[in-house]
């Protein structure tokens, strides 16, 4: 799917574009998903950098089929990013499977990165230290390490002061590294959780 569009005037909305789009105009989507194009290729770029391009291309193909789907209980970047999130997913599932990879953990179906997290035996111990965390803690570390909000869309989504936005993060950081050190662990299981508990606080840096 390739995005087309002139640049976006100052007085084009993301509710009034979406809402055009869902009127049957097709340049309004455009116009949406263009926007988003750029944190796209981030977001996947970090991830699977030689793939990115076609991840993106995936993610924009999936929101544009799956626009009827929107509810609007999120914002509509939260939408995209969910979507995001379940390419990448597939895209790692098919990777494991070609590799014959096998998933050594199990995790109860949840939203967000837990369905990410099943794909590595790493990201399943993280994650499931993530819900043992004070969940104050917790939804301040999901928001800002994987769905890369800023500190200030934190506290708009949350409704706190961005200072307290970063306390918690602080603490969420602290309480997530406590967990996975009472977690029982083969040594070289952990030197690998570690290594990617390592990623995820130098991707970002509050």
């Amino acid at each position: 799917m390739k995005i087309r569009g002139s640049p976006l005037s100052r007085e084009d909305t993301t509710n009034t574009l979406l809402r055009h789009w869902r009127s049957g105009d097709r340049k309004a989507g455009d116009r949406l998903l263009h926007r988003y194009v750029s944190e796209l290729t981030v977001f996947f770029g970090r991830r699977a950098a030689h793939h990115a391009e076609e991840l993106v291309q995936r993610t924009l193909l999936a929101c544009t089929q799956g626009l009827g789907r929107f509810e609007g209980r999120s914002t509509f970047r939260t939408y995209l990013f969910g979507i995001a999130r379940n390419q990448y997913l597939s895209f790692r599932r098919a990777e494991a499977f070609a590799a014959h990879e096998p998933i050594t953990l199990n995790t109860a179906p949840e939203d967000g990165p837990s369905q990410l997290a099943a794909v590595r035996q790493e990201h399943v111990i993280l994650v499931s230290a993530l819900g043992r965390v004070e969940p104050d803690l917790s939804v301040v570390l999901r928001k800002f390490y994987w769905e890369e909000l800023s500190l200030e869309e934190i506290g708009r989504a949350l409704r706190i002061p961005v200072g307290t936005v970063k306390s918690r993060l602080s603490r969420g950081r602290a309480a997530l590294k406590h967990e996975l050190a009472g977690t029982r662990l083969r040594e070289d299981v952990r030197g690998a959780v570690l290594s990617e508990l390592v990623s995820w606080f130098t991707a970002r840096a509050p």
